[in-house]
């Protein structure tokens, strides 16, 4: 095999990689909403009320929260502003859908400190969507093409493109369920609850962000929801 070769096949396999990122995301969510997404959070509030917390205790307690289907998911929308979470956040009371919603309020925090990356989250988040559900489509016309090798070249280049700008938007997700959980202990919310369970809820919280391209594909759209 010749290095040119070589070069070929490892730019092809971590292109394979950064696609299916959001897939195996989407799979270890789907694991841990299995496992502990069915633990009733032991205060009794909602995801409503979990988020409210939140902005409440970071001074923004007249900052919208609003339902949205579970298709779109959850999210801050800067625009508005106001938090959107899906109906099975917003009416939801296990602890899976608090750690849910009080990540996604942080990100009005966030926003509100002038934070970079929380103000380009929403259009990271829709161009990351829009590509997975668009690859397939991509990739198959690659493939019937002449000249395959080339495309394939530049669609693994552009995956990686948009992998890494994933990642880097998560570092933002990741600090915001942070903040969030901070919040909701601050509140002694999460009383009652092992560490374990805790740490499984907001582990999804970050999760739900890097699965979003799989989640919500047409093919996404038409699996069942554990939580």
């Amino acid at each position: 095999m010749t290095p040119r070769q070589r070069l070929d096949v490892v730019l092809l396999g971590l292109g394979a990689l950064a696609v299916m990122l959001p897939w195996l995301a989407w799979a270890r969510l789907r694991w841990l909403e299995r496992r502990s997404g069915a633990r009733l959070l032991v205060r009794g509030v909602n995801g409503d009320q979990a988020a409210r917390i939140v902005l409440l205790r970071g001074e923004l307690p007249d900052l919208p929260v609003d339902e949205t289907l579970d298709f779109l998911g959850d999210s801050y929308a800067a625009h508005l502003p106001a938090v959107r979470l899906a109906h099975r956040t917003y009416f939801g009371r296990t602890l899976f859908a608090a750690a849910r919603a009080a990540r996604v309020a942080a990100h009005a925090l966030q926003h509100r400190a002038r934070d970079r990356g929380a103000g380009r989250l929403a259009r990271l988040d829709g161009l990351g969507v829009l590509w997975g559900n668009a690859w397939p489509v991509a990739l198959l016309l690659i493939l019937l093409a002449p000249g395959r090798l080339g495309g394939l070249r530049a669609f693994a280049a552009f995956a990686l493109a948009m992998a890494a700008a994933q990642i880097l938007a998560h570092l933002t997700v990741i600090a915001a369920a942070r903040r969030g959980r901070a919040a909701l202990e601050d509140a002694r919310l999460l009383d009652g609850h092992p560490a374990g369970e805790v740490d499984d809820a907001f582990a999804a919280a970050r999760l739900e962000h890097l699965a979003a391209p799989a989640r919500q594909t047409l093919w996404g759209a038409f699996r069942r929801r554990e939580s």
